[in-house]
Parts: C-alpha cells; structure tokens; sequence
C-alpha cells in the first residue's frame, strides 16, 4: 500500500509533504517512537518496517546532535546523520503547531539525493553567538538562495503556521502580514543585525539576524525572535529603570494615561474571506506611512478596531491613542474638548484648565469617529491645525506645536456631503489621503463562521460556560441573515442566545426573533415583514398594541438597512425627529 495512504489510516495526514522518492520514510509519534515505515528501511537500516514499529528512533539509528531538535519539533532539511560509520542525511518535519508536540515525519537520504551547498550544522558551530540554544530558540535558518532549510516551532507560531508548511519556501514568501525578511540582505552584506524591530505577522517583534560563515564565506544565514511583542522589551525595561533609578517625583505628562499602550492590533481583526486578507496587507502598508487615514464602512463594521489596528502597525504605535466621538459631543462643547482650555476661559471652567484631544494625542494618534457630524464652524479649525500642526487653547494666547496623525470614520458618503455643502471640501481632501473601505458583513459571509466562533470563545470566558457552538439550523439561520447592524449586530446576536441557551449547542430558538423569522437560503437573507394574514392571524393571540409595536419595530429595522444604519437618515425617511428615533431605539433595544 502507498505509504501517503498506509499514514493517513495510521491517523497521520503526510499528503502535504514533499516525500523523495528511494528514501526510508518514517512516523514517528509524540515520544519518538516508529509508528510507520516503509519497505526502505531495509536498505538503509538492515531491517523490515514491522520489526522498526514500537522503536524509539534513537535506539534504531544514532541521531547524535539531531535529537533535542526532533524533540522540540524543529523542521529541518539535509542535516547529517551517521550509520555505522556511513554519512546520510535526513529531513523532518513535524505534525504539530502552538507548543503541542503530535509526531512527525522522519526521511532518511543518500548523499546523492541532496542538493550542493549544504547547511550542516556540526560545521556552522563556530558562527553562532555564544549561549544560543538553536533547538529552543525561536529560530529560522536559511541557505544562500534564501530557502529556508530549518524553522523551529516558537517562530512559526509567531506567523500563525506549522514549521512544516514554511520549510523549502523562499522565504520572501513566507511570512504573512508581515514586513519581507530581511536576511537575504544580511547575507549579501556578511553583517549582523542584533534587536532590531520587525513587523511578524501585523505584531511589531524584535529580532536579530546573523550570517553564517564556513571557512570565510557566507553559506547562509539565520535568525531569531527575541520578543514576539515589542511591547515585552519596553515592559522589561521599565522594570530595570524602576530599580536601578531611585524613585522620582513623577512628571505630568500633558498626554495623561498610559502613552505606550495599544487596545487591539491587526490580529484582533477576524476574517479569512478574500476581501478581508487583502484589506488588512494594505492596512499594514498604510500604517507604516505618516499620512492621515479615512475610514469608510457601515455602522458596526469595526471602523474604531480597523483604527486601532493602524495605530499599532505604525511608527506612532507606542504614543497615545485618542478617540473622540464627533456625534456624542455637543456643538458648544466640542471646541475646548477638542483644544482644551486654560483656567478662566470660562464660566465653570475647571481649575488649572484642560489638555484638549490634540495635545493629548501629540506624539500618537487621533481618532476622529463619526465626522461626517463635525458642525463646519469646528470644520474650519480642523483644517488650521491639519495644516499649522499647532493648537491654541480656549482663552489661551501661545500656541503649541502638536505631532499627530488623523485617522477618521464616517458611515455617510462624505463625497454626498461636499456636494450638499454640509461638509468642507478642503478638509475632505486632507483627510481623504488614504482611505480604507470596510466591506459590510452581508458582503463576506464566509466570515460570519469564524467571528461567531471567535464571539462564543469570549462569551464563554466571560459567562464562565463551556458553549461548543451553533447547531445546523442555528448555523444555517446566521448565514442566510443580511446583519444590517454588522459585526456589532451579530456579536449582541451571540450574547443574546448565551442568555437563552441551556445546552451546548446555541439551537435557532435560542436565537432572537429577528434572525428566527429569516428564511434560510432566501435571496438577500432578508428578514421577512409578516404579511397580512400573518398579522390578522395574530389577532386573539396579542393585544393591538403589541401589534402595532412589533409593525414598528420592524419598519425601524427596515429604514435602518435601507440607509446604512445611519440614524439621521432614518429619521428623515420615517417622517419623526432624531431624538424621537432615539427613544424608540432605547424602546425596542435595537443597536
């Protein structure tokens, strides 16, 4: 039987690996023991597969230097390997990812079956820095073509990957959402690169690099991870400042809070669908530029998390973040909110003033959400201080000078709004440098899986339950609703059935009436209005005013979708004001 297929019935899934052919192929469990060999071992070992299975490894062949690396699941290609006193070379690759050791396929090769240039390591000792402990390391070897031909484990779970899958790819190809590694250039330079920052995985690391050297030339290179979070670094460093430096009286900081602090970053954004990937490789591009950023995308899309997120991958990302709601301000408020004030400037004003939002985010990052609501009177002075860079209190006289990038959202189209006169052309085009659209759920529900999944972990830290997830109709419900409130719609979708389900499954009645009066498979997943017979029918069952609440409960929902979930829009479509919306949000809990 072909040994892809003798493994799959083994339980061990090989399909993926590149398995050379005259080879003595073996998997190995957990504990290193055969679990599987093929008719090869013969030629290479003097023995048939079923007296090898049962058998440590290392009690069959002598793997010397080689051992501590299979043990820890390092992948590795052409290392030497001796047998009774004939040199050959072997190849492995493990089964497991994130610290969880599962086995691994082991492929023995004649000298003739590998490739020139080789990276054996008994001849590279003298080229690592002193202490280095390579099978523990999170650590990645390349050779001067710049395959990679060793990965340990800890570095590719930085990336979100199995060692197996990265070893034999270029690796220019092989770190997702990440900066290019940089040790090809290293190895054309011969010159080492120590705690330097890099971008692995939408996470800025810190790691070095070094090239390899064999009798003076470079035969390769490699690499560690020394902080998967820089953040780490800067931690520990405070930690030492803390004890070698007497305590001082400590300086206010105009910025107040915790400058070096960031809530999410490009990991928190979940999505696997197309769109998603490509939007976050641009994010990250994005971020590393100075240039101010506008966001676009319905209610509940995640616009404050994408901000968050290119706050992260940026220069800025250890300065502070601060966001302000242009909506939630009042109009005679907004001003000294947003510049400060000094003491006096007012009646009522506090003592010893006020750091407005644009000192506080001098050095960061500004969030400036929902300005599409921004009067134009503000309008105007954001502009000045895009332009200037400088602020002016409230009754102050001095400016001060700010460094900070703008990363802006609205749920309108702003574009509708210039041609209307409700919003300044000039500032649009300052603001509109770099714009990032954010697709709306309906538009990518492949996703909808993994972010429910993703809710129902949370839901089940923070409920203290152990739901496993949805059932079939449940599922089917979800994927068939069109989520005019977004991510943030489905999240309260989640924690609703949370509060309803009493098993381990969130079953379709756990679900709330909404997503329940979804026809599964229906165009659009539109939720269905009842019609007239179905009102009529609810006649002797409720009262009329439950009636005539649930009627307007929809149409609420209906005018919501219709305008993108803007709630002025809303408004105007059913003939009410917006504060008298509010209310019958607030009456009917609707997000």
């Amino acid at each position: 039987m072909d040994f892809v297929l003798q493994a799959r019935e083994a339980g061990f899934d090989v399909g993926s690996l590149e398995l050379p052919a005259e080879s003595w192929l073996v998997v190995l469990d957990e504990e290193q023991r055969i679990v599987l060999s093929n008719e090869d071992s013969f030629a290479f070992v003097g023995k048939r597969p079923e007296e090898l299975v049962g058998k440590r490894l290392g009690h069959v062949i002598s793997l010397g230097f080689l051992l501590p690396f299979i043990v820890r699941g390092v992948s590795f290609q052409e290392q030497p390997v001796w047998i009774d006193g004939a040199k050959y070379y072997c190849n492995y690759m493990p089964f497991g990812r994130n610290g969880q050791a599962t086995g691994g396929c082991f492929c023995l090769l004649r000298r003739e079956q590998v490739s020139d240039g080789l990276l054996e390591l008994p001849g590279l000792v003298g080229s690592l820095p002193a202490g280095v402990d390579m099978s523990g390391d999170s650590l990645i070897m390349v050779n001067t073509e710049g395959v990679i031909t060793m990965i340990s484990q800890p570095f590719a779970d930085v990336l979100g990957l199995a060692a197996g899958e990265m070893l034999g790819r270029h690796v220019l190809q092989a770190y997702p959402n990440s900066n290019p590694s940089r040790l090809p250039s290293v190895m054309d330079k011969g010159l080492a690169e120590e705690a330097e920052p890099h971008l692995l995985n939408g996470r800025h690391a810190i790691v070095s690099r070094y090239p390899l050297f064999r009798d003076g030339e470079v035969v390769g290179g490699w690499g560690r991870i020394l902080f998967s979070d820089a953040r780490e670094l800067f931690q520990m460093a405070e930690k030492v400042q803390a004890y070698v430096r007497p305590p001082a009286r400590r300086k206010v900081s105009r910025r107040g809070g915790n400058a070096h602090c960031f809530k999410y970053d490009c990991n928190s954004i979940i999505g696997q669908s197309r769109v998603m990937k490509d939007l976050k490789e641009r994010l990250l591009r994005i971020a590393r530029r100075p240039s101010n950023v506008l966001l676009l995308g319905e209610s509940g899309t995640g616009k404050e998390l994408f901000a968050h997120a290119v706050h992260a991958a940026s220069q800025r990302r250890y300065g502070p973040f601060v966001r302000v709601n242009c909506a939630a301000i009042p109009d005679h408020l907004l001003e000294s909110e947003l510049f400060g004030y000094v003491e006096g400037a007012f009646t009522g004003a506090r003592k010893g003033g006020q750091v407005g939002k644009f000192e506080q985010a001098d050095g960061g990052t500004i969030f400036l959400d929902e300005i599409s609501d921004m009067p134009l009177v503000m309008q105007a002075k954001l502009l000045r201080v895009l332009q200037e860079k400088e602020v002016t209190p409230l009754g102050g006289t001095g400016t001060r000078s700010i460094d900070m990038r703008v990363i802006a959202a609205t749920n309108v189209d702003l574009e509708e709004r210039v041609r209307e006169g409700r919003f300044r052309t000039d500032l649009y085009y300052r603001l509109n440098v770099i714009s990032l659209e954010i697709p709306p759920l309906r538009n990518r529900r492949e996703d909808i899986y993994f972010i429910a999944k993703h809710l129902i972990d949370d839901f089940n830290a923070e409920f203290g339950m152990a739901i496993q997830g949805l059932d079939d109709e449940a599922w089917k419900l979800l994927e068939s609703y069109d989520f005019p409130g977004n991510v943030r719609e489905l999240r309260n979708i989640i924690e609703s059935a949370f509060n309803m389900t009493d098993g381990p499954l969130i079953r379709a009645a756990d679900l709330p009436p909404t997503i329940r009066r979804t026809r599964p498979g229906a165009a659009g997943g539109k939720a269905v209005i009842p019609a007239r017979d179905e009102l009529l029918s609810a006649i002797g069952q409720k009262s009329l005013q439950e009636i005539l609440e649930e009627m307007e409960r929809q149409l609420i929902e209906a005018s919501l979708e219709r305008v993108g979930g803007n709630k002025l829009s809303a408004a105007n479509v059913l003939g009410i004001s917006r504060p008298g919306l509010y209310k019958k949000l607030n009456k009917y809990n609707i997000q």
